[in-house]
């Protein structure tokens, strides 16, 4: 994910689907459609699955919701988890 701060309206971030894809295990198209679906848990995300060869954001302000904060940190855990464990899969 790259974030980007805005003036304003709070700034975004973008999901680099294209970067992960040519990366393990994130080559396995079912692993970003995981990290697809826990994104789109956070309240207020809604991005299509026809975007994971894409690079789709959403605003940061998302994460003003304490529940959707927590639910980024358990996707960006379960990402490192996974990435951690890429060899031994």
């Amino acid at each position: 994910m790259t974030l980007y701060p805005g003036s304003g309206r709070g700034g975004t971030t973008e999901v680099v689907f294209p970067y992960l894809a040519a990366r393990r295990p994130f080559t396995d198209r079912a692993q970003r459609a995981e990290l697809l679906r826990r994104l789109n848990e956070l309240e207020g995300v809604d991005i299509p699955e026809g975007k994971l060869e894409l690079r789709p954001g959403f605003r940061l302000s998302v994460l003003e919701k304490d529940r959707n904060h927590e639910l980024l940190v358990e996707t960006l855990t379960w990402f490192r988890d996974r990435w951690e464990s890429r060899d031994r899969d």
